[in-house]
C-alpha cells in the first residue's frame, strides 16, 4: 500500500461526505464537511447528540442551522490507514449550559458521532475501520 492507494480507498467516503455537505445541502442527512484526510460532523436542531435539546444553532454560511460536534481523520500505521481518529467538542452546548462539567469527548457525543461515521461508511460501501477516540 501507499499513501496514494490509501487515499483512493477512502475516496468514496469523502465523495459521499462532500455530497452530504452541510454547507450546500439542506437535506436532513447532510451533516458533514469533508477535508482531504477526514471530515467534520455537525449537529442540527433535528439531529444531534443526547443532551443537545434547546441548543441554539445558527445557519451562518451553511445550508441550515447547525453546530460543530466532531472531527474525524485517518489514523495511519506506516503507509496504511488502520483506524479512524475521533474527537468531539460541544462548544455550543457549553454556551447554553454555562460550564457543563465536560465538553470534550462527552460519551453522548461520541456515541452519536460513531453512529454517523458508521452510517457514512456503510452508505459509501466501504468497511468502517475501527474508531479510536483521541485523548485530548
Amino acid at each position: 500500500m501507499s499513501y496514494t492507494t490509501e487515499h483512493k480507498r477512502m475516496k468514496p467516503v469523502l465523495d459521499l461526505a462532500r455530497k452530504l455537505d452541510i454547507a450546500t445541502n439542506p437535506a436532513p442527512e447532510a451533516l458533514f464537511e469533508a477535508g482531504s484526510g477526514g471530515f467534520q460532523i455537525w449537529a442540527t436542531p433535528d439531529d444531534h447528540p443526547k443532551g443537545w435539546d434547546g441548543v441554539p444553532m445558527d445557519m451562518g454560511a451553511f445550508a441550515k442551522p447547525c453546530a460543530f460536534v466532531a472531527s474525524v481523520w485517518w489514523g495511519w500505521e506506516g503507509e496504511t490507514i488502520t483506524h479512524l481518529c475521533l474527537e468531539t467538542d460541544a462548544y455550543d452546548l457549553r454556551a447554553v449550559k454555562q460550564r457543563p462539567p465536560k465538553i470534550h469527548n462527552r460519551p453522548e457525543d461520541i456515541t452519536w458521532a460513531k453512529q454517523k461515521i458508521r452510517s457514512l461508511f456503510q452508505q459509501a460501501g466501504i468497511p468502517c475501520p475501527p474508531i479510536k477516540v483521541e485523548k485530548g
